[in-house]
């Protein structure tokens, strides 16, 4: 479980420097042909690790449409964040698209039998407010905004449907697949903006393919290790690494709300990966009870 803690916190630390990247696209670049830049550099990143991996590279022969299926929908996902970063502010889209961890641990705990824990969702809870104090969203709402939470509830589907599906892929074969085939589907709706292309897209096309393979594939085996539930808090971690890079970068000093909501993240985080145990032996301690002997069972032979 741990392993899959790290690997989203990992994953999210990153998760803002692609979408820095694709707003600053966005201001020549139709949405559509960026994320198919976005998936088409990934999938050739991809494909030469695979290469260099001998890693094979081939559609599962068992759950080949769901896998199909799961692409589009994660494609789809990506192409209304895009949409809406060139809409509404940065923070804005990506708050959003922050609904994602809750969808997707809803359809795990209804249709795929997870187990909803209260650490886990106390965390969870804790953590969306946090991110609503960034985010200090106002009365007024966006269009831009309703197109982020639309692609945020794709994504949490993704997430629910890729921790359950029975499809057993290589993680760099995984990775290569759902790029090259997400570049194919868009590549249609792209063909229009890629005669216009020109070199000074080389170096931002590449550091955005690069940040796209790399998170996607941190965030995939991530829900592989771990059930949605305790990984929901974390996937808010994006916005404690947007702040850092704003102060770092951009000399944004974060307000006493972006300070307070960084802490109830922190909290969250912390707090999903308690367990019910744990929790009473706390309490336990907290009002000076001894913990109860273990019942012991004796058998004679």
């Amino acid at each position: 479980m741990q392993n899959g803690v790290l690997l989203i916190l990992l994953s999210m630390s990153l998760t803002p420097f692609g979408d820095a990247l694709s707003k600053q696209l966005g201001a020549t670049q139709s949405p559509m042909f960026i994320v198919f830049l976005r998936y088409f550099v990934a999938g050739l990143i991809a494909l030469a690790l695979a290469r260099v991996t001998r890693t094979r590279v081939e559609l599962p022969r068992i759950g080949r449409l769901g896998f199909i299926l799961q692409t589009a929908i994660v494609v789809g996902a990506m192409a209304l964040l895009i949409a809406a970063l060139s809409m509404v502010p940065l923070a804005s889209a990506v708050g959003g698209f922050l609904i994602a961890p809750i969808v997707a641990m809803l359809i795990s705990v209804l249709f795929y039998g997870e187990k909803l824990t209260l650490p886990g969702a106390a965390g969870a809870g804790l953590s969306f407010l946090g991110a609503l104090l960034i985010l200090k969203p106002g009365a007024a709402f966006e269009p831009g905004i309703a197109v982020a939470l639309v692609g945020g509830a794709l994504l949490g589907l993704f997430l629910a449907a890729n921790r359950a599906s029975g499809v057993i892929l290589s993680p760099i074969g995984a990775l290569a697949l759902q790029c090259l085939l997400g570049s194919a589907m868009l590549f249609p709706f792209a063909i229009g903006s890629i005669g216009t292309a020109d070199w000074a897209l080389l170096w931002p096309a590449l550091g955005l393919g690069a940040v796209t393979a790399a998170t996607h594939f941190l965030t995939v085996a991530a829900y592989q290790r771990c059930e949605s539930a305790r990984l929901a808090p974390f996937f808010y971690f994006n916005l404690v690494a947007a702040v850092i890079v704003g102060l770092v970068w951009f000399n944004e000093i974060p307000d006493a709300y972006s300070v307070a909501g960084l802490g109830l993240i922190l909290t969250g985080g912390l707090a999903s990966l308690l367990n019910v145990t744990t929790v009473k032996r706390l309490a336990r301690r907290r009002a000076g009870q001894k913990p109860p002997r273990p019942r012991h069972i004796y058998v004679n032979s």
